[in-house]
């Protein structure tokens, strides 16, 4: 990703580029979640999906048509990795407090700044973290509308976990691994074509804001405000349409409609 690249990044979101710090890392992440929406259409629509920088750029940045945490997260790397930023990739495997043998097919950064780690994500849907979380175990981390906090659950190896209603759920594990680009192609190719994938068998698009969910799961659209959640059933390809725009700024042809619509709300 070049420089163009990042300023116009920066810019969509109106965030201006200060000294390096983790406020602005803060204002990066929760600007992102909320701006830039997540989604599997492009899985589900069968198109090229390609993690090559310019390719991925103009997908998300400049098109606006959402993507999942392969897709986020590289975004999010490379800008930080090019600010000046020490960022390593993590992969987890998405729990959603199962015991469950899953590949790893979750994307997420991990910034080592001011002797300090933090655990930075911005492409989990409407459960992601809008702040960078400090990597410190068992330290419950509030940020206003969700507090999370990292667990581990042997040696180099932790839980995140939201608090819920019932106790602590556990979204993702992860490691201390050392991982690659490659290692990421092979998770994003599993999480984009395997029957068994999430992505595969579902239409799945939000956008987070503070204590303002707003989420589409196959023919329901979510709006999560103060621990309420309103469901609206979508009737119609229009009503389908109507939600994609309105909620999430995007905007698909007739026949991509049909195939959502028919295929996943009906």
């Amino acid at each position: 990703m070049n420089e163009t690249h990042i300023l116009n990044y920066l810019a969509s979101l109106s965030i201006r580029q200060p000294e390096v710090s983790v406020t602005f890392i803060k204002d990066l992440q929760n600007a992102h979640v909320g701006n830039l929406p997540f989604s599997n259409l492009g899985v589900l629509l069968h198109e090229s999906l390609s993690l090559e920088s310019q390719a991925l750029f103009k997908r998300v940045v400049e098109n606006k048509r959402g993507g999942y945490c392969f897709e986020h997260n590289k975004i999010l790397f490379e800008v930080l990795n090019s600010l000046g930023y020490r960022c390593d990739r993590v992969l987890g495997r998405v729990l959603h407090n199962r015991n469950i043998d899953v590949p790893r097919t979750h994307r997420i950064t991990r910034v080592a700044l001011a002797d300090c780690n933090y655990l930075v994500d911005v492409g989990f849907g409407p459960l992601c973290p809008r702040e960078p979380l400090l990597l410190e175990l068992d330290k419950p981390q509030d940020q206003g509308d969700a507090v999370y906090r990292i667990i581990q659950s042997d040696p180099g190896h932790y839980l995140l976990q939201i608090k819920g209603i019932d106790g602590w759920f556990s979204l993702y594990s992860f490691d201390d691994g050392l991982y690659t680009e490659a290692d990421c192609v092979c998770g994003h190719h599993y999480s984009s074509t395997h029957p068994d994938a999430t992505f595969v068998n579902n239409l799945i698009v939000s956008r987070k804001y503070y204590d303002d969910v707003r989420l589409l799961k196959n023919g329901e659209f979510h709006r999560i405000r103060g621990g309420e959640t309103a469901i609206t059933r979508i009737a119609s390809k229009d009503n389908l349409s109507e939600i994609l725009m309105h909620e999430f700024g995007i905007n698909l042809t007739s026949a991509q409609l049909s195939t959502l619509y028919e295929g996943y709300c009906k």
